[in-house]
């Protein structure tokens, strides 16, 4: 049962480091929860990447619970790592959904205009809706833009649900984090930023 549950986490999770895992599924000691995944070894991939071991499922551990989707090793696996951090950050959100697309309409003059956003991950927290972006090596600029589209989609929510949305940037360094805060209190934007540091 546990096992099955372990291996239903990664297909939603896609990567994880056994610190993450450990956590997800109460496997005690860091030893223990690498002992425990050890056995699983026949379900599992697993790679040795920045000093740390990373797991995902082979095809016979998407076989056992049904997956589909074949995961295969690609550049985005520290965009899932560092998202898993904010999943157990947030302590697991019931309604987390990762790469959701939503897209909105918003007052431009005397008319209305469409735009679509997919954040890193939505949820809610004290009923307060929270959109999650991971900043890695986006370019400021970049980060600028999409800071601007949750300003335009905060008034729609504002107006529907009766609360202003929390933009949440989880970043690598202080430096970004400082710019990052600086990029949503110039369009006053409510923002929770995190940097790698906080976490330690």
């Amino acid at each position: 049962m546990r096992q099955e549950k372990i291996l239903l986490s990664l297909n939603e999770l896609k990567f994880a480091t056994s610190e993450h895992l450990r956590q997800l599924h109460s496997l005690g000691s860091l030893r223990n929860a690498l002992k425990v995944l050890n056995q699983m070894k026949e379900y599992l991939t697993i790679r040795k990447h920045n000093g740390r071991n990373v797991y995902y499922l082979n095809n016979l551990g998407r076989e056992i619970i049904g997956a589909e989707t074949e995961i295969k090793w690609s550049l985005t696996v520290d965009h899932h790592l560092l998202r898993n951090d904010m999943l157990l950050y947030f302590e697991c959100p019931s309604d987390w959904r990762a790469e959701q697309k939503i897209t909105f309409k918003y007052k431009n003059g005397l008319s209305y205009k469409e735009s679509t956003i997919i954040p890193d991950a939505t949820f809610t927290l004290h009923n307060i809706f929270h959109f999650l972006e991971v900043d890695r090596t986006q370019s400021m600029s970049e980060n600028k833009k999409k800071i601007n589209q949750y300003k335009l989609l905060s008034p729609a929510i504002e107006e529907q649900f009766k609360h202003k949305p929390i933009l949440v940037f989880y970043t690598t360094t202080e430096s970004r984090k400082g710019l990052l805060e600086k990029l949503c209190s110039e369009v006053q934007l409510e923002n929770i930023i995190i940097s790698k540091e906080d976490l330690r």
